[in-house]
């Protein structure tokens, strides 16, 4: 099915929990759900008190990673992934606005982006599980800019690195500015498009040493406005420092670095891996085990890796997973101490049960790939030394 065709769901069948990639709106053009908000059981009210018994859906239907995706939402308070979605969705639009207003001189937007980081930290603290769920989603927007693109990654860094603040029971001041500077640190990126215009291996060294000079880029063109702490803007220089020595643009090593930007560096790397601006997306659990690999040689830090670990599990909140008894499930909630056996959902045709693996005989055989990975690829051995760093991560 193209994605110009549409078909009809009958209004009882609406997924609550999933979300739809357009505004929904009645026959009079009234905006019912904004896309992107997941559908809550009293939009069903409103669709029936207003007699409409069915919904013309556009796009291309993938049932079974809907199915999947409703299984994922529908395992935490619907209320909860709606406060987070709207953070979510305020952050975003504040990244955008705020680095197009600083380039003209306005600063205006970072209140309001203070604001929405702030609702993510009071919403994550709530539950940190679903905070990763939607970290685990994809983008449903077809064809964005490479703004929108940098924006929503930046939100999702922003939002994941907070969860890990949290893990590591920082004071909620530097988890606010580990959140900022999440947000922020690819500010320079938005404003040079022509970087990725093209591959990264067929740029000339001036090109590629600019590029690796964008955290301080992103740090100069934040520095001194009101609502950005130094702290923040420190972070946001030493994102793409690792904890070798190897990393970008001081080449600083992990006892030189800002805690906060070692949280920042290892969370980067992980959406770098899964959720990539350009290029195809890699196995979250194989993207666990990458850093794993790497973290043992240096290249992060080692604490801080098993910090992120425990919180997303090997199997990370999210995937979808196959059971040894060949039943699929989706990973729900992680168990501290426990990386294998997390909590999931059982996929079935009639109805999605709970388990928690820790007391369960069941264990987890394999990733399943394909059903909320939508075209994640598995990382291959011969990938190991090289695939993250191919963009300079």
């Amino acid at each position: 099915m193209s994605d110009a065709q549409t078909w009809v769901i009958q209004t009882e069948d609406l997924q609550v929990g999933t979300s739809l990639s357009f505004d929904l709106t009645d026959a009079n053009g009234q905006v019912l759900l904004k896309a992107g908000v997941p559908i809550q059981e009293r939009l069903k009210e409103i669709l029936r008190k207003k007699n409409i018994n069915s919904v013309t859906v556009r796009g291309a239907a993938n049932s079974e990673a809907e199915k999947s995706e409703a299984t994922l939402l529908g395992s935490y308070d619907a209320e909860r992934i709606e406060a987070i979605q709207s953070a979510i969705t305020s952050t975003q639009d504040s990244i955008l606005r705020l680095v197009q207003s600083t380039q003209d001189g306005d600063i205006s937007g970072v209140e309001q982006l203070g604001k929405s980081i702030d609702s993510f930290l009071a919403e994550a603290n709530k539950d940190i599980s679903a905070s990763l769920a939607l970290v685990s989603l994809r983008s449903k927007v077809v064809d964005p800019s490479i703004a929108e693109r940098l924006a929503a990654r930046a939100t999702k860094l922003s939002l994941l690195a907070i969860v890990m603040s949290l893990f590591r029971k920082d004071e909620a001041r530097e988890s606010l500015d580990i959140g900022m500077a999440g947000a922020l640190h690819d500010s320079s990126l938005m404003v040079h498009p022509e970087w990725f215009s093209k591959e990264k291996s067929r740029r000339d060294d001036l090109s590629a040493n600019e590029y690796r000079r964008h955290p301080l880029e992103s740090a100069e063109m934040l520095n001194g406005i009101e609502g950005i702490s130094k702290n923040a803007i420190t972070i946001i220089s030493q994102v793409h420092e690792q904890a070798d020595g190897s990393g970008y643009p001081r080449g600083l090593q992990l006892k030189q670095a800002h805690p906060g930007a070692v949280i920042l560096n290892l969370a980067d790397a992980y959406l770098e891996l899964t959720f990539p601006v350009q290029g195809t997306p890699m196995d979250q659990a194989d993207s666990i085990a990458y850093l794993s690999h790497h973290a043992a040689m240096g290249k992060f830090c080692k604490s801080t890796f098993f910090l992120m670990m425990n919180g997303l599990s090997l199997y990370p909140i999210g995937s979808s997973v196959i059971l040894d008894d060949d039943s699929k499930a989706v990973v729900i909630k992680s168990n501290d101490g426990y990386p294998l056996q997390p909590v999931v959902r059982l996929l079935h045709e009639a109805h999605s049960t709970k388990l928690d693996l820790k007391q369960s005989k069941l264990k987890i055989a394999s990733p399943a790939g394909g059903v909320l990975a939508f075209g994640a690829e598995r990382i291959k051995k011969s990938q190991m030394q090289n695939i993250l760093w191919r963009t300079d991560h």
